[in-house]
């Protein structure tokens, strides 16, 4: 999928509807034990799909919940949501001698029907990422976050706030990381846990930060107060939680 279709997929989603002149975020945070990340790893090579995949599945999942008249919409009935990429061994940095981050990101979208089956939209999205990872799509985002700038010149201080829920309508955004793989957990020195919380900002109302640290998975939801309300919040945690039963069936 390049620009084309994903150009096609915005044009098709459903838009948040916020006043975009109110930046207070909220912030909640949950952990999930031992049993529910090997359910995720045994699920994703069950099912022949990646961890993350599922991550993005439950996030479109449980983003549906809050919603409301999607379903309803005429033409714009399709979720978006988008993906933190680490795009360090991409551009070949020195890990150990170059500082700093280097994302990328992508976009999955899906009409997310209801009465669907995890596996099911994990499936339809590993279809939509293994084009990105082999096309290496992920690396474009410079370039749409300069022609954004660039139109963003055309358009007056009010318009200016609502460009990206208008042409570019993501509900919700996750950044995944594994600090198993940059730190020895039986180590003296390992930290005891590990907690993580990313702002959101113009273009998505929600980030779904997901740390992985030892045997357990740690959640951190950063949201837009104008767009969700904290029970928007509790019931978005617990149909996560009610999703993460379908890996282990």
């Amino acid at each position: 999928m390049g620009l084309p279709g994903q150009v096609r997929n915005l044009r098709n989603s459903y838009r948040v509807r916020y006043n975009a002149e109110e930046m207070a975020n909220g912030f909640a945070l949950f952990s999930l034990a031992s049993e529910a990340l090997r359910s995720l790893v045994v699920a994703s090579k069950s099912w022949g799909v990646t961890v993350n995949d599922i991550l993005l599945a439950l996030l479109m999942k449980s983003l549906d919940s809050c919603t409301s008249g999607r379903k309803q919409a005429r033409r714009r009935r399709k979720l978006s949501v988008g993906c933190i990429v680490n795009a360090r061994k991409d551009l070949g940095v020195d890990s150990e001698r170059v500082f700093g981050l280097f994302l990328g990101s992508f976009t999955v979208t899906h009409e997310v029907p209801e009465g669907i089956a995890l596996r099911q939209l994990a499936e339809a999205i590993r279809d939509q990422t293994s084009r990105v990872k082999r096309h290496k799509l992920y690396l474009a985002s410079p370039l749409e976050l300069g022609f954004g700038r660039f139109m963003l010149k055309f358009f007056s201080p009010r318009k200016r706030r609502t460009f990206y829920a208008k042409y570019y309508p993501l509900w919700g955004g996750i950044t995944n990381m594994n600090l198993n793989s940059l730190w020895d957990q039986k180590s003296a020195t390992a930290p005891l846990d590990y907690f993580r919380g990313v702002s959101t900002g113009p273009i998505t109302p929600l980030v779904l930060s997901v740390s992985t640290v030892g045997q357990r998975l740690n959640l951190g939801v950063c949201y837009r107060t104008a767009v969700f309300r904290s029970e928007d919040i509790e019931r978005f945690e617990s149909r996560l939680r009610e999703q993460l039963e379908e890996t282990r069936r």
